[in-house]
C-alpha cells in the first residue's frame, strides 16, 4: 500500500493509465463528462424543499442530508448540489433524460487532455443533461 503522500503524487498517473485502457480495450462504453455536462443536474435548497420535503421518508432523508451539506460546504447563501449518481442511472432507464451520440474512443494522455483518434471503436458520448426533465421524473419516483 502506498502511503498517502504518494497516492497524490501517483494517483492521476494512475488514473489516466486506467482510463487508457477502459477506453482503449473496446468494451461498449457511455462516457458523462462530469463538469459541463453531469454538472448541469443540480439542484437547489428551495427546490429540495418544494419537491422532496413531505412527500415521503426517503424524499425527507435525502433533502434534509443535501440542505445541511449544501449550507456547510457553500460559499454563499443561494447554492445548489450537483447529484452526479442520479445521471447515470438515468442513462440506464433510457428515458429521453439525456442527448448523445457515437464517437470513435478517445486517447486519454498523461496531460489530462484527450486525443481524437478515427480509427479506434466508438463509444456513446453523453453531451447534454435535459435537467428539468430528469429532475420531474426523479421526483415522481422517489415520491410514490
Amino acid at each position: 500500500v502506498l502511503p498517502e503522500v504518494e497516492l497524490a503524487v501517483v494517483g492521476p498517473v494512475v488514473r489516466v493509465a486506467a482510463a487508457r485502457i477502459v477506453f482503449g480495450c473496446g468494451v461498449p462504453l457511455v462516457q458523462l463528462p462530469c463538469i459541463g455536462v453531469v454538472s448541469a443536474f443540480s439542484i437547489s435548497e428551495p427546490e429540495f424543499r418544494s419537491y422532496f420535503l413531505g412527500k415521503s421518508p426517503l424524499c425527507d432523508h435525502l433533502a434534509q442530508y443535501a440542505i445541511e451539506e449544501g449550507r456547510r460546504t457553500a460559499a454563499s447563501e443561494t447554492w445548489t448540489r450537483v447529484i452526479w449518481d442520479v445521471t447515470a442511472v438515468a442513462w440506464l432507464l433510457d428515458g429521453d433524460f439525456m442527448a448523445d451520440t457515437l464517437v470513435h474512443s478517445p486517447i486519454p494522455q498523461y496531460d489530462h487532455t484527450w486525443t481524437p483518434s478515427s480509427t479506434r471503436h466508438f463509444i456513446r458520448y453523453v453531451y447534454a443533461i435535459h435537467r428539468d426533465r430528469l429532475l420531474a421524473d426523479l421526483v415522481h419516483k422517489l415520491a410514490k
